[in-house]
């Protein structure tokens, strides 16, 4: 059985434990729960046909006004499930998904991806925030919803991160997992993940807390100054170990984003710039792979979905999570600014 850790701001459709396309009527309200699925190789299940077979769990949760301290919160409940399942793995990730996912087809990808990962030897806790894309098909129009969509859940991931480095800092020495955390965001769940930058600055200013010692930013539907720039994600930094970024020049989706919709250059397909030469950045250019490898079990028009379905892309994410050097990662030729995948 795969199990995820949620954390979403949708709201319950009312009388059902589901989660609809809509906000909570306060943005970063959170719940908290799991899904799970039975089987294996879910990587090779359409996430459309996978997402039905998900059993949904939603923590219930118990407000007291007059006295806080007997409140029953859903966050305290699945933080102590996930620290018990970190100590037997010794690694966690936390997946931030991308544009045009209904709450189902989301737990289903993180179910997927956590499977990939296992099977290339990095079997981590998968957690998931769920932001509340519309899930609603490919358009201009859908674009634009599932990109407010998401710049607004910033603050709801932000209070996430935030309440999970509290429950660590509360949680007695003696108790603590001491695993690692790592943070993987996809396409436009970067843009989620720049609101939460922000948002977190209003708390903690340029403080960020270290809670994440990886962080990998995949096909990343964000200007490519953003880890240059105080006011997008450069405080992010502070905030973990290394951060890698992986890009296809080749990305008709992002291409789309940057010329369609009048972006600025997407990072997930230039690279990150401005941010000058530092050990804690490490741009890795994926296209000579995607030219080379076929795919394992999907083919990919748009070169967009690289991160899943791409074995050397796979292979490096693996080493990456594992810790291994950036000299050392195998399968990487070294350029003066950045890493070639095959």
């Amino acid at each position: 059985m795969t199990t995820i850790y949620f954390a979403t701001n949708r709201l319950i459709v009312p009388g059902k434990m589901e989660f609809g396309e809509a906000f909570h009527p306060n943005v970063d309200e959170l719940r908290f729960g799991t899904a799970t699925f039975e089987g294996t190789n879910l990587f090779r299940t359409p996430v459309e046909r996978l997402a039905p077979k998900a059993t949904i769990h939603v923590e219930p949760e118990k407000l007291n006004a007059t006295n806080p301290a007997a409140s029953k919160l859903g966050s305290t409940v699945v933080f102590g499930q996930v620290r018990a399942a970190m100590q037997a793995s010794g690694s966690a990730v936390l997946f931030v998904h991308g544009y045009n996912f209904s709450f189902r087809e989301s737990v289903a990808r993180a179910a997927q991806v956590q499977q990939w990962l296992a099977a290339g030897g990095h079997d981590a806790v998968m957690l998931l925030f769920a932001w509340p894309s519309a899930g609603a098909g490919v358009n201009s129009r859908t674009y634009s919803d599932d990109r407010m969509r998401a710049q607004t859940s910033g603050l709801a991931l932000a209070r996430a991160i935030l309440k999970a480095t509290d429950f660590i800092r509360n949680t007695p020495r003696r108790d603590r997992c001491d695993a690692q955390m790592h943070l993987m965001a996809h396409s436009m769940g970067n843009w989620a993940l720049r609101g939460a930058v922000q948002a977190m600055r209003t708390y903690v200013g340029y403080n960020i807390p270290p809670l994440f010692d990886e962080v990998l930013l995949m096909a990343a539907d964000e200007d490519d100054d953003t880890l240059a720039i105080n006011h997008k994600m450069a405080p992010l930094l502070r905030g973990c170990r290394r951060v890698t970024v992986y890009y296809n020049q080749q990305d008709v989706a992002l291409k789309a984003s940057d010329v369609a919709m009048g972006n600025p250059d997407r990072l997930g397909r230039s690279g990150p710039a401005g941010v000058a030469p530092v050990p804690k950045v490490i741009p890795v250019n994926t296209s000579p792979a995607i030219i080379l490898d076929s795919g394992d079990w999907t083919q990919d028009e748009t070169g967009h979905q690289y991160y899943r379905n791409n074995k050397t892309v796979r292979e490096d994410v693996v080493q990456v999570l594992q810790g291994k050097l950036d000299p050392d990662i195998r399968g990487r030729k070294k350029r003066d600014s950045y890493y070639r995948l095959g």
